[in-house]
């Protein structure tokens, strides 16, 4: 009996045996089945997190998007493309190209690109020197560690701006609000992935993108460039970013941010001349207009100098027409309803009750009902006037005459200036006035540079020499202001940053005695000597 137990026992687990021995094939394929399933829902669970985790970086709330990350397989590709996105929008550009040269990561195409951005920051932000001011909550670094002089200021433009923006948009601002300073466009492309030949053809100084703003220093433009207004059209980007989770159409992005550029601070005299409704008429003109959705990638890679001003002018007097018929309110709910995820011509519509193609509509009715102004020929847009290059030609000779002290010869050059409309040009008005001057002709020199209603543009020579004449006869209140302008376009100029002090070498404004300073280190030569 025992032995027949043993043999049944025997047999069944053969019996079991063979049927498991049957079934591995089934069994294996279920299993890789259910390993592939598996994996698959890893997968989704891992890209599920890391698109969320990519708006949130895209707003600027990166604690956030660490913890929706977190919260999925580490090792997963799509988490290493966040978690080297993240490092790129904090400036930690070593460690996002190390993650994003993860082979699984660099072989995708967003991160290829994105490794090439990091690899190119990585190489300009290893020779930065910053300053950190906590207390406002803005950390600034400079590739050139002369240009650290302008802290105050840039500080002070970034703290305004903010306000401004928190007010007129209601974005709220995650801490620190980081500023890269830069010597020349190509570091400038490097840092943020604009071509080198799209800054170059439309003249791009500053781009807002990897959730800082990053400037090209003024001293490497001729006579600066308004770096301040600048840096306030850069924090709108960021902020309409933040506030829209990047959604917005360019056409909104670059509108908000050219509306946005001057109400950080005091209107200036130079704020809509020539207007942006004058110069999209003229643009439509000479067929360099283009519809608002149609704009591209981005208003920097436009091909030509002339079709950006175009296009930043239609998008400026288009958000501004908006702005002002649809109300206060109806920027902050565009922004919102964007953010929920709605198409623009949908949010457009919720927050404002039209659609663009509606807003289109109206708004050029307005411009076309309005008064045609005419863009003086200074402004290069359409071509030159006939004889720009001789008045060119003129001011340079007249230039270097000036600067070997034969101000008589060059003052002959200057009179002999034909061209239509010259004197509206500031810098025309500024060398006339230093000839002037370099005779011993101060007070004839002197109305030249009286009223900023008399030039088209500004110019920080221009600004300094009137301040400098105010301050002579005692006019502070002529001469503080002129020399504040002066700075705001070329603040480490020897004229800008230096002739504002005081009789016994003081500075009026505590900004510019850091500013002087710097401006010597420079040791650039003097008007017409070099």
């Amino acid at each position: 009996m025992k032995s027949t137990k043993i043999t049944v026992f025997a047999l069944l687990g053969a019996a079991l045996t063979v049927f498991a021995l049957d079934a591995r094939p089934q069994l294996a394929a279920s299993a890789a089945a259910a390993s592939a399933e598996a994996t698959r829902a890893a997968d989704r669970v891992a890209l599920e997190h890391a698109l969320r985790a990519h708006e949130l970086t895209l707003g600027l709330d990166y604690d956030d998007a660490r913890r929706e990350l977190s919260q999925a397989d580490q090792d997963d590709p799509a988490i290493q493309l966040e978690r080297g996105r993240i490092a790129l929008y904090e400036a930690d550009c070593d460690a996002a190209a190390q993650i994003l040269a993860r082979p699984d990561v660099a072989k995708t195409e967003a991160g290829a690109g994105l490794g090439d951005i990091a690899r190119g920051c990585a190489r300009v932000i290893a020779a930065l020197v910053g300053d950190i001011d906590a207390a406002n909550g803005v950390e600034i670094r400079y590739q050139d560690e002369a240009d650290r002089a302008l802290t105050p200021l840039l500080v002070e433009t970034v703290v305004k701006a903010r306000d401004a923006l928190t007010k007129d948009l209601g974005v709220s601002w995650p801490s620190p609000t980081r500023i890269i300073v830069v010597r020349d466009l190509l570091s400038l492309s490097a840092m943020t992935g604009l071509p080198y030949k799209s800054a170059q053809t439309t003249g791009t100084v500053a781009v807002a993108k990897w959730g800082r703003v990053t400037l090209l220093s003024p001293r490497a433009s001729h006579h600066g460039y308004a770096w301040r207004d600048t840096m306030a059209h850069e924090l709108t980007h960021l902020a309409v970013t933040r506030a829209s989770q990047d959604r917005a159409p360019l056409w909104l992005q670059e509108g908000v941010a050219k509306r946005q550029e001057v109400r950080w601070r005091e209107p200036g005299p130079f704020d809509d001349r020539p207007s942006p409704d004058a110069i999209v008429t003229r643009g439509s003109e000479l067929g360099l207009a283009i519809p608002l959705d149609k704009l591209g990638p981005s208003i920097a890679m436009l091909p030509s100098a002339d079709a950006a001003m175009v296009a930043f002018a239609e998008v400026t007097s288009f958000v501004r027409y908006f702005a002002n018929t649809a109300g206060p309110e109806a920027l902050p709910k565009l922004l919102a309803e964007l953010r929920a995820g709605k198409a623009p011509d949908l949010a457009l519509h919720d927050a404002s009750g039209a659609d663009l193609k509606a807003w289109d509509t109206r708004w050029r009715a307005y411009l076309a009902a309005k008064p045609r102004e005419t863009v003086p020929a200074l402004f290069g847009l359409g071509g030159e006037a006939p004889d720009m290059r001789d008045l060119r030609d003129r001011m340079r000779l007249a230039e270097l005459l000036v600067g070997r002290d034969h101000a008589a010869e060059a003052l002959l050059e200057l009179d002999r200036i034909k061209t239509p409309g010259a004197l509206d040009d500031s810098s025309v008005r500024y060398l006339r006035a230093r000839t002037l001057e370099a005779l011993g002709r101060g007070k004839d020199a002197e109305p030249l540079v009286a009223d900023a209603k008399d030039v088209l543009s500004p110019y920080a020579p221009w600004w300094a020499i009137r301040g400098r004449f105010a301050r002579l006869r005692g006019d502070d209140s002529v001469a503080d202001p002129a020399f504040y302008e002066a700075v705001a376009i070329d603040p480490l100029d020897i004229e800008s940053a230096c002739e504002g002090l005081d009789p016994a070498g003081r500075p009026k404004d505590p900004h510019q005695g850091p500013l002087c300073d710097a401006a010597r280190s420079r040791q650039e030569p003097g008007l017409g000597r070099d």
